[in-house]
């Protein structure tokens, strides 16, 4: 691969393979993050649950509202391009900025009613969990397929699943939020 890539892209051998850690990085912790924090949204709240229940088309739509909720990467780092003033701050070609993807997605003149999980959010795939542009997340299909799958699978065959009230688990991390586990039962 190291050699492919140098080859086609001029790349060296430690550019290909911070490259490659970024990718397996990102394909593993951020998407178990993202089904971790779907699955207990959705045992969060058992009225919401039920709504996919009864029709199981929303489930991608949940997925999506969970992201915007709850993204497994709540902060990513950016260098500006330019110099640019951002209301009072001036920021800098070059300079480092830190966005909140958390915060963006809880902006309350584009999503009403911002800390509520709903899963018939009108607008809850103009979501910025993954990203956009020239930095959107490539393999965001992927892992909404994933979590598709899973969580579906999760409903269909454990329909009575349930948060064990005895272990309560939040998501946890500055960047990366997840919880660290999630305990449930079922009858």
């Amino acid at each position: 691969m190291a050699a492919a890539a140098s080859r086609a892209g001029r790349l060296t051998r430690s550019e290909v393979v911070s490259n490659v850690a970024v990718l397996m990085f990102g394909g593993i912790e951020t998407t178990e993050g993202m089904i971790g924090n779907a699955i207990r949204h959705l045992l969060l709240h058992p009225d919401q649950r039920a709504l996919i229940d009864g029709e199981r088309g929303l489930l991608p739509n949940a997925v999506e509202e969970s992201l915007r909720l709850e993204p497994a990467a709540a902060v990513v780092d950016r260098y500006a391009t330019a110099h640019v003033r951002l209301g009072n701050a001036s920021i800098g070609k070059g300079e480092l900025v830190s966005i909140s993807i958390a915060g963006a997605n809880r902006d309350p003149d584009f999503f009403p009613n911002p800390d509520r999980f709903d899963v018939r959010r009108e607008n809850a795939s103009r979501q910025v969990a993954f990203a956009a542009g020239p930095h959107v997340c490539i393999g965001m299909h992927l892992a909404r397929l994933e979590a598709h799958t899973v969580i579906g699978r999760l409903l269909d065959r454990l329909p009575r699943l349930r948060l064990d009230p005895a272990h309560p688990s939040a998501p946890r991390g500055l960047i990366f939020r997840k919880p660290p586990m999630l305990h449930a039962v079922w009858d």
